[in-house]
């Protein structure tokens, strides 16, 4: 615990951020699922005679996300990182005959998923400025694709949860149906089917749950506290892993995310790769990690032998494609299998890397998906034997793809870095051998992200192949945006501060907010001093 608080600057004796407690809202929450509904209706029921509001119903949903963003920044910094409690909480009996509240509140690790939900958000609407049809529909089924993934970040409700897990595939679907590419009907019903089986296995650990704790509540301060046998732990976790691993995705349960990524419009493959799937991690971690030590124990070596299949699996598949936005969708995989190799480790240090993990590696997954699909989309073609020789011509989206490659492998000045180092140096203690092989699937990985640039950057011009241009300035702006966050965490993890004093200059730090409740999620884990009373 001594080098985990040293890594994310705790204070010995926590105070509260300046200002602390000056901005609270008893329905903070709710606005960041509900406004993006309303909207949505709002936008459905505009006259839009031809067209003629295209423009219009693009401008209203972008700056619905932006303003949604400045009220999470501002709750951001209002934070309470000493307090381990749920912040910013709502509670509301809604079927009270079965124990279903409408329950709300975040925690470090709710905060962290719903600035990366917001960040997503902002750059997948930037994404989709290009979209020329059915503009109405589309921006309605982005919208509330954004409350579902925020509705079940903050729901504290396991009933409520599920809904909003089960509702994102939905506008997800119809949005590839309506907008994607030739094999559009594949990846929609590749991505039915296997959400609707994570749904389904969700469900029934759940309702496994909700009966062994008696069948009074579905609240998650009930459900995921309720004293069960290592047997009924085992059971309900290895339901809930997989879930998550057709979320997140994990091998073997990843057969949609290449025809998903490669057939999704470029704004929704954004929103897919970024935040969508780091529900997954997120799963794991309040079900599984947090609510039973016992079977975080024992399914530990499972957890860390599906990390490294995963990392490994995606290197492999990654080097062998020739199509550029397959081989996105493949090395898109590579930072859940890192943040699962942080849960695997079961210690504190392990855990803390892994939560950092799910915000850093859904910026650098949505990064290498859009930046390869803006590419392809500029360039005319997919195939990497058509592509080369690149940089000069698009130098715009060479800078950025070079960003997303060294964010995947975790280089310093980037904030997957330390993600990484929090990671592996929890998981070699407790999981050394699904450690290794994650490092050993990482520089297979790192192969197949060399010889991607030395193709498509670097190589000899072809002839032969279609006209290129740079990226538009809303591309350059999508991709930026996801490469700035990238950066500035990397460079200020704990926020920039006045030289000689503790004072933020106005971000108090990712890292320090992030810690809210890891504390009491990472006590079971704790190594037991040497020599002390058992």
């Amino acid at each position: 615990m001594t080098l985990l608080a040293a890594i994310v600057q705790a204070s010995p004796t926590p105070l509260p951020a300046p200002g602390a407690g000056v901005f609270t809202s008893p329905f903070l929450l709710s606005l960041l699922v509900w406004v993006p509904v309303v909207v949505a209706i709002a936008i459905a029921f505009m006259p839009n005679p031809r067209g003629r509001y295209d423009v219009l119903m693009k401008q209203i949903a972008f700056f619905t996300i932006l303003g949604l963003m400045f009220i999470l920044f501002i709750a951001y910094n209002q934070f309470q990182n000493f307090l381990p409690t749920m912040q910013y909480e709502e509670k509301v009996a809604w079927l009270p005959a079965i124990g279903v509240t409408y329950h709300l509140g975040i925690d470090g690790p709710g905060l962290l998923m719903l600035l990366l939900s917001g960040l997503i958000g902002i750059a997948s609407v930037l994404a989709s400025l290009g979209v020329r049809e059915r503009v109405r529909a589309y921006f309605c089924l982005l919208l509330l694709t954004q409350a579902s993934v925020n509705g079940a970040i903050v729901a504290r409700d396991m009933f409520v949860f599920i809904l909003f897990w089960a509702a994102a595939v939905i506008p997800l679907a119809l949005l590839i149906l309506g907008w994607g590419g030739p094999r559009r009907s594949t990846a929609a019903w590749r991505l039915l089917g296997y959400w609707g089986l994570g749904t389904g296995a969700l469900v029934v650990g759940v309702l496994a749950l909700y009966s062994i704790a008696g069948g009074q509540s579905f609240d998650m301060d009930v459900l995921l506290k309720a004293s069960l046998s290592p047997r009924n732990q085992i059971v309900i976790s290895v339901a809930m892993i997989i879930a998550a691993a057709t979320r997140l995705p994990l091998f073997p349960l990843h057969g949609w995310i290449r025809d998903v990524l490669a057939e999704a419009p470029v704004g929704v493959a954004v929103i897919v790769a970024g935040a969508t799937t780091r529900l997954g991690a997120f799963l794991l971690l309040r079900t599984v990690i947090a609510a039973e030590p016992a079977a975080g124990h024992l399914l530990s070596p499972v957890l860390a032998a599906l990390a490294a299949m995963t990392v490994g699996y995606a290197g492999l598949a990654a080097l062998r494609t020739v199509d550029i936005r397959h081989m996105a969708a493949h090395l898109a995989m590579v930072p859940g299998g890192i943040t699962v190799l942080g849960l695997a480790a079961v210690s504190p240090l392990g855990i803390t890397g892994s939560v950092l993990s799910m915000f850093t590696g859904g910026l650098a997954a949505a990064l290498i998906a859009g930046v390869c699909a803006t590419l392809s989309e500029r360039a005319q073609s997919r195939s990497l034997s058509v592509l080369s020789g690149l940089a000069p011509r698009m130098p715009n989206i060479a800078w950025l793809l070079i960003i997303a490659v060294l964010a995947l492998l975790g280089i310093p000045i980037l904030a997957s870095f330390t993600a990484e180092v929090m990671t592996f140096f929890g998981a070699f203690k407790n999981q050394p051998i699904g450690a290794f092989a994650v490092a050993v699937g990482l520089a297979v990985s790192a192969v197949a992200l060399a010889t991607l640039l030395r193709r498509v950057l670097f190589g000899a011009p072809n002839p032969d192949a279609p006209g290129v241009s740079d990226g538009s300035l809303g591309e350059t702006w999508y991709l930026g945006l996801l490469a700035g966050a990238l950066l500035w965490v990397g460079l200020f993890p704990g926020g920039p501060k006045i030289p000689g004093t503790d004072f933020p200059l106005f971000d108090p730090g990712l890292l320090n907010q992030m810690t809210a409740g890891i504390s009491d999620i990472a006590s079971p884990y704790v190594a037991p001093t040497p020599g002390a009373t058992q």
